[in-house]
């Protein structure tokens, strides 16, 4: 598996009025938000795409930055226009680089959730940080949320520092920590907190050593006032999910005493995605998986609920939220090269009584001489009336 203040008080003072505002990620007042045990009782399926083995968005082979991989995915839906902001990689000679690719973000628009296109011309909407910065070799695991007319995007920067230089871990697996930029409209970005990092790695003993993030966050309104809270990817040596809360999204406490949320199946856990109904919480997120007569040690997508959000218990009878990929299709891995099946999902996002979730997945066959292409996949379900 691929590792992983504002800019004025001004803007954090908009955050606290705009609160109330908030559509995405609040707990449920509503009947019309989907409840956890609706979600569970629906059936995923694959939506075919109309870019290669049916993706939703592949590769482009004429970028500069990404013509290997597109994987991690977050989507938003205004009503109109769908915005996806996805993690592009491409090959470099650079040899402060981990693992010989640049990771970056890019942007893509949709009328309908099926069919994409990049926008920005094609071109990254969010760059390599300043030299000497976080994220000044790499950013990777985006997720965005809409707070009232702005876009909130945490994301892992990467600074070409491996667990060898912090002493953690496998030697060559990158640090991770998590950052924040703001926009007005997806495309043009501005990084929060001076370009530092918002969450970062923990102490040699923590289980945030060597990575912090691929994070998914809500706005929770709570008796104490609202707060956002994140799930994140934490890895020492292993990969876990921690959790950690905020009053601004910019100054971040990470909760559970730093251990990693309890109760989710499989021994190395990561890409959690989380739906809040006002009540309880549902959780999709991977780990390795193997099937008895089929494919070993894929990273798939399985689900969990919790009434705290730290405690959780597996769902579906443990098995995973989506089947096995159809002949030809983009995310064709089979345990043996490629093994990100159904990867880092998206946000649930409900229009028309249906569920739709963004996965990455991964081919069979190595590419560039380097890995298996990923490319984003769509996955959907009809919710019961």
């Amino acid at each position: 598996m691929r590792h992983e203040k504002f800019c004025s008080a001004t803007l954090t003072l908009s955050l606290i009025v705009i609160s109330t505002q908030i559509a995405t990620g609040l707990a449920a007042e509503s009947p019309s938000v989907p409840t956890v045990d609706s979600i569970l009782a629906a059936t995923f399926a694959h939506v075919p795409g109309s870019q290669s083995g049916g993706a939703a968005l592949f590769p482009d082979p004429d970028s500069d930055w990404c013509d290997h991989s597109l994987w991690s995915q977050t989507v938003d839906f205004d009503g109109t226009t769908w915005r996806m902001w996805v993690t592009g990689m491409s090959l470099t000679s650079d040899p402060g680089v981990p693992y010989g690719w640049y990771d970056r973000i890019g942007m893509a628009t949709s009328s309908d959730g099926v069919h994409w296109k990049f926008a920005n011309q094609g071109r990254p909407v969010l760059e390599l940080g300043a030299p000497g910065k976080f994220d000044d070799r790499g950013l990777d695991h985006p997720y965005v949320l809409r707070v009232g007319d702005r876009f909130l995007m945490w994301y892992g920067g990467i600074d070409g520092r491996t667990g060898q230089d912090v002493g953690v871990g496998p030697g060559h697996v990158r640090v991770e920590q998590i950052g924040l930029a703001t926009s007005p409209d997806g495309v043009h970005w501005t990084r929060a907190n001076d370009g530092e990092p918002v969450l970062k790695i923990g102490p040699s003993d923590s289980i945030d050593a060597v990575q912090a993030t691929g994070c998914h966050v809500i706005r929770r309104r709570m008796s104490r006032g609202d707060e956002f809270v994140m799930w994140y990817g934490a890895y020492n040596g292993k990969h876990t999910i921690g959790i950690a809360t905020s009053p601004d999204g910019v100054h971040w406490k990470k909760e559970n005493g730093g251990q990693p949320v309890s109760g989710l199946q499989g021994t190395e856990k990561l890409g959690p995605s989380v739906h809040y109904d006002g009540s309880r919480y549902l959780m999709f997120y991977n780990t390795a998986w193997s099937s008895a007569g089929g494919p070993q040690g894929l990273w798939t997508m399985f689900a969990a609920t919790s009434d705290n959000g730290v405690d959780w218990q597996p769902a579906l009878d443990h098995q995973p939220v989506l089947g096995a990929a159809p002949p030809g299709n983009f995310g064709s891995a089979a345990g043996t090269k490629g093994n990100n099946h159904v990867t880092h999902p998206s946000k649930m996002i409900f229009i028309d009584g249906r569920v739709r979730v963004w996965y990455g997945a991964e081919g069979h066959e190595v590419y560039q001489e380097l890995a298996p292409q990923n490319a984003i996949g769509l996955m959907e379900a009809q919710l019961a009336p």
